[in-house]
């Protein structure tokens, strides 16, 4: 099925599948760095809302993200097209150069929204390269650092415990407790009563 005669609702559906995929693949490495099997406490909403989460949390790395892509998209859209223009005529480019299979991926990029599909590989690579990255330097900071908590949960009989929070989706709250080294996992609903967030102190 060609892009021009997909639906509304399709590309709904083709956000909704995309939007899945990325949110457990790069979840799943950032927690398995941390020895975690992220897969075992994930549902449908949490995949599909993590990515999107994560951008709204980071805004250095949504702009890095937008300014990154919008280059990408004018450089296929815009400068590469006339690049080749220019270059196609040219005798030396013909000899290394399959102009007219060229001539074609050039016409199917522009008819079938290549750049878009090229674009959204590309935003799939980063993604999951930046979690991974995320995961690697978390594991790397534990393990030489001192653990800061920057959290503290009330538990439902009151006690309280100030740790190092390392995510959470819609039922479980993941953390480091200071001097150790394994990534500890608390059901919300069951046992949490508060989440608070400890002020930094600047100095």
């Amino acid at each position: 099925m060609e892009d021009e005669k997909l639906s509304l609702q399709e590309y709904f559906y083709i956000a909704y599948i995309y939007l899945i995929i990325l949110g457990i693949v790069s979840d799943a490495l950032f927690y398995g760095i941390l020895k975690v099997s992220y897969l075992n406490y994930i549902t449908i909403l949490d995949a599909l809302i993590s990515p999107i989460s994560l951008l709204t949390n980071n805004w250095k790395i949504s702009i890095f993200l937008i300014v990154f892509l919008g280059l990408v998209y004018v450089y296929f859209t815009k400068l590469m097209p006339k690049l080749y223009q220019k270059l196609r005529v040219k005798k030396w480019y013909a000899k290394i150069n399959d102009i007219k299979k060229w001539d074609k991926r050039f016409e199917q990029m522009d008819r079938k929204g290549g750049v878009i599909k090229a674009m959204a590989l590309m935003f799939f690579i980063m993604f999951v390269s930046m979690r991974l990255g995320m995961g690697l330097g978390t594991k790397h900071r534990i393990n030489t650092k001192e653990v800061i908590p920057n959290y503290t949960l009330v538990f439902k009989d009151n006690s309280t415990l100030d740790v190092k929070k390392i995510g959470q989706n819609s039922m479980y709250f993941f953390y480091f407790i200071p001097g150790e080294t394994e990534v500890t996992v608390t059901p919300i609903s069951d046992n949490l009563k508060q989440i608070k967030r400890i002020p930094k102190k600047f100095k």
